[in-house]
């Protein structure tokens, strides 16, 4: 649930960006010269300021997408001081950037992060540079066979006044239908910042003849960017890495926006260490996954965390103990039903004679403690302390079950 809502939260701001392209569009009979001379060149300082928070999070994909619409820009908007005359520019050099772009972006999201400065990062910026001057070489050359492949027109269409040529339409359309099935089927968000990028791309790259354009539609896909730099900070310092439920220090900030009226419940999987000794810290790790998705649909208005280790803690503001206990025990026994299916693990030697086990689900519980704020118990560190003291509670009670 959490991650649907994410993905329509991204959908959305990227479609407003999309659309204050359009007004900006719109307006620009209004602007004054120095107003129009500032957009035209604000893709520059969007794409610069993506790049430094790009290197400061680590991010980067990001970066040679970035790095990769800068220097297409610049080629595009000063081919003349590169010696390369307008029909070369319309016949090779654009076409060409046309289908650069779009592969290019398509490679980088199958990347792994492997650090900037890495080997693996100073190759793939390389790369990028090579590639730009292999094009520059082919448009130079001004060949006619290539001329000919870079142009090819599959069918008449009604489509003369266009700059993009057909191919080009078709690898846009193509690497667009790709990132929109990938975002569905993996539910990923960075996909869909891809589909916004590729349609700010798309847009900017179609009305290159009208520079305000190109810039505007080139800096909404590096907006897209720094927006997607700042969400994923965000998840990295307020989400879990492993459960994806938010962490201790989420949990830190909104024990301060308490009111006076407030329940906490600790939690903690019952006989976690054994488990995870016996079956491995993998599976170990598959069970808390899946102990923190019941807990995030937990009722009752409560509020899920990861604490550490296998302890969570659950937030409900407004609330009694009274008021939260029967949403606690459906939690603790939804969480006793809930099996992880663990695969079976193959014999890898040929000359034993044990077969492969079969599938076999796996079973955990859960111990939960309880605490109300009260005059004996007055602010949320003297709360949490309760709680976890009804927890041991619950433990000796025999666990799985709830302590107040």
């Amino acid at each position: 649930m959490k991650i649907t809502f994410k993905t329509v939260f991204s959908t959305i701001t990227y479609i407003f960006i999309l659309f204050g392209c359009y007004f900006l569009i719109t307006k620009n009979p209004s602007f004054s010269p120095p107003v129009i001379l500032v957009i035209m060149y604000s893709s520059y300082v969007i794409f610069g300021l993506g790049m430094i928070l790009s290197i400061r999070f680590n991010q980067g994909r990001v970066f040679l997408i970035l790095l990769l619409l800068t220097l297409s820009q610049l080629f595009l908007n000063y081919h003349s001081q590169l010696s390369i005359d307008r029909t070369t520019y319309s016949q090779f050099l654009y076409p060409l950037m046309c289908f650069l772009i779009p592969i290019n972006i398509v490679i980088i999201s199958h990347l792994k992060e492997r650090g900037l400065f890495s080997l693996w990062g100073k190759i793939r910026i390389s790369l990028i540079l090579i590639e730009l001057f292999v094009l520059y070489i082919i448009a130079k050359s001004n060949n006619t066979s290539i001329q000919k492949v870079v142009n090819y027109t599959f069918m008449n269409l009604p489509l003369d006044k266009t700059v993009m040529n057909q191919t080009a339409l078709l690898l846009f359309f193509l690497t667009l239908l790709f990132f929109i099935i990938k975002a569905y089927m993996k539910k990923s968000v960075f996909e869909i910042r891809l589909v916004g990028v590729i349609i700010s791309v798309f847009t900017a790259l179609f009305f290159i003849n009208d520079k305000f354009s190109f810039s505007i539609f080139l800096s909404a896909a590096g907006l897209i960017l720094i927006i997607s730099i700042i969400e994923d900070s965000y998840s990295m310092a307020y989400l879990d890495e492993l459960t994806g439920i938010p962490s201790r220090r989420a949990l830190r900030e909104n024990l301060m926006k308490l009111g006076n009226k407030y329940v906490i419940a600790m939690i903690d999987i019952d006989f976690f260490k054994k488990f995870n000794d016996k079956y491995g810290h993998d599976v170990g790790d598959d069970v808390l996954k899946l102990v923190a998705s019941n807990l995030v649909q937990v009722t009752g208005g409560g509020k899920a965390f990861r604490y550490g280790g296998e302890e969570f803690t659950i937030l409900f503001p407004g609330k009694s103990i009274n008021d939260v206990i029967p949403h606690l025990e459906n939690l603790r026994e939804q969480v006793s039903k809930s099996g992880y299916t663990r695969k079976p693990s193959k014999t890898h030697n040929s000359k034993s004679k044990s077969k492969p086990e079969n599938p076999s689900q796996l079973f955990v519980t859960i111990s939960i403690g309880v605490c109300e704020k009260t005059s004996k118990y007055k602010d949320h560190n003297e709360v949490i302390k309760g709680a976890d003291k009804a927890l041991y509670r619950a433990k000796k009670k025999g666990r799985n079950c709830v302590s107040k």
